[in-house]
């Protein structure tokens, strides 16, 4: 953000205990998220090889009913991934990779802002790291 515009949502911090009592709900929208993002790379696949110069079945064009159901899919696919985004978002994470399913929380440190780094696969969040360090700056929390 640079310096004068103003601040698109407030900076919400989360503590451990209520990072890791979302996260039933994370690995939901993470989900969704995922089958969404499948869903969108197969149509634009097809929409692709179909009609924009890719191999075409004996050599014709496919009916522009598909296309309108395709472009109908791929449009759905993205309304989903808008969907979940912003539902991680107003629980209080922020999507880091989702392919992966790697949110981040943000929490207070020592008086100071870091990220709660959590990976779907994990059963709870174990991790934080500094806001500019990214994944590979991940240390475990103390228990």
């Amino acid at each position: 953000m640079k310096p004068g515009e103003p601040d698109d949502e407030p900076i919400r911090l989360v503590t451990v205990d209520e990072a890791n009592r979302l996260l039933p709900r994370m690995r939901r929208l993470l989900s969704q998220l995922q089958d969404a993002r499948r869903q969108l790379l197969e149509v634009q696949q097809k929409l692709a090889e179909r009609y924009h110069g890719g191999p075409r079945a004996n050599g014709h064009a496919s009916p522009k009913s598909e296309r309108a159901r395709l472009t109908m899919s791929s449009e759905d696919a993205q309304s989903q991934i808008s969907a979940a985004v912003a539902a991680i978002r107003e629980l209080g994470g922020e999507l880091k990779d989702p392919e992966r399913g790697m949110v981040d929380f943000r929490t207070e440190r020592d008086g100071r802002v870091v990220y709660l780094c959590w990976l779907m696969e994990e059963p709870r969040v174990v991790y934080w790291h500094e806001i500019d360090a990214g994944y590979r700056g991940r240390q475990r929390l103390e228990d």
